[in-house]
């Protein structure tokens, strides 16, 4: 997850929780195309393709 900007992590940290990008951006004073944005290149840098795979992928990595 160091390849993560600071912003990136912290729409990771709220969509694990369930949050949808709406709520996100209103929380992180984003725009919601901003957040989408932010996805986008999540998935890019961690090679995911879906909101399941980054929960997948943070419960991996969370548990070493």
């Amino acid at each position: 997850a160091s390849e993560l900007t600071s912003a990136e992590t912290r729409v990771v940290e709220l969509v694990i929780t369930g949050v949808r990008n709406k709520e996100i951006a209103d929380r992180l004073g984003l725009s919601e195309s901003t957040v989408k944005n932010h996805l986008h290149s999540i998935y890019l840098k961690l090679n995911l393709e879906s909101r399941r795979q980054l929960v997948q992928w943070y419960e991996k990595t969370r548990a070493h």
